[in-house]
């Protein structure tokens, strides 16, 4: 399903990225933000903005928008604010799309208990990741599906353990989708200080120990991967 209109909430580094990528495929877009810091940042960088708090009633979002037309992104830097922020937002919208980014796992839980139809995690993904795959056309049906569709895709990390299958091997050598039915979106190197090497960039990345994968992929399949590189 696509919306009419869309909303982020908050404008930390993540918040900005996912801003910036989706600005232009909505008819309206506003950033929300808690503090003049952040709405003086926002405006910079050329979004509209309007000030919340936590105990907001909405009547600015039911004023602005049709709620069953618009998709909220809680991206709070505080994981328990954007816990009470998707409590807030799911009480009074039943049917709003909800995706919630979380500081780690038990994070998300919550996060989706609240009742967030989404949850990333961003251990799991940095705010360069989301930018490539924004800009990926190929990428972005992916991250369709994982965002507003009831889609078992994750996005995870896998660390290349020592004596790996996979160490020694040259990045473009192995056929992902064929073999092991995942998509590479970058590694991490572990000899460049946590540089990502983004697999559209056609660098053919020579494999290393402690490397680190960002795939996509169903759960059980990246399971498997994970288990065959003995992790």
């Amino acid at each position: 399903m696509t919306y009419r209109s869309a909303v982020v909430f908050g404008f930390n580094e993540y918040a900005k990225q996912i801003a910036l990528q989706i600005v232009h495929e909505y008819e309206s877009f506003v950033v929300f933000v808690m503090d003049d810091n952040e709405r003086q940042a926002a405006e910079i960088a050329g979004f509209e903005t309007e000030h919340f708090d936590l105990g907001e009633d909405w009547k600015s979002i039911e004023e602005r928008f049709d709620p069953n037309d618009l998709i909220a992104f809680c991206a709070l830097g505080n994981d328990a604010e954007n816990v009470f922020l998707t409590i807030s937002l799911r009480s009074t919208f039943e049917h709003l799309s909800i995706i919630a980014l979380a500081g780690d796992q038990e994070s998300a839980a919550k996060m989706k208990s609240a009742g967030a139809n989404k949850v990333m995690s961003i251990l799991q993904i940095t705010a360069n990741v989301i930018t490539e795959m924004l800009e990926k056309p190929t990428v972005t049906e992916v991250l369709h599906d994982i965002l507003y569709e009831n889609s078992s895709l994750k996005i995870a990390q896998i660390t290349v353990p020592k004596g790996a299958f996979l160490v020694g091997k040259h990045l473009y050598d192995i056929d992902w989708a064929g073999e092991h039915d995942v998509l590479v979106l970058a590694i991490v190197d572990h000899e460049l200080s946590a540089t990502f090497s983004f697999t559209a960039r056609g660098h053919n990345h020579h494999i290393d120990p402690d490397d680190i994968l960002v795939v996509v992929g169903y759960e059980d399949k990246i399971a498997e991967l994970t288990a065959l590189m003995g992790g």
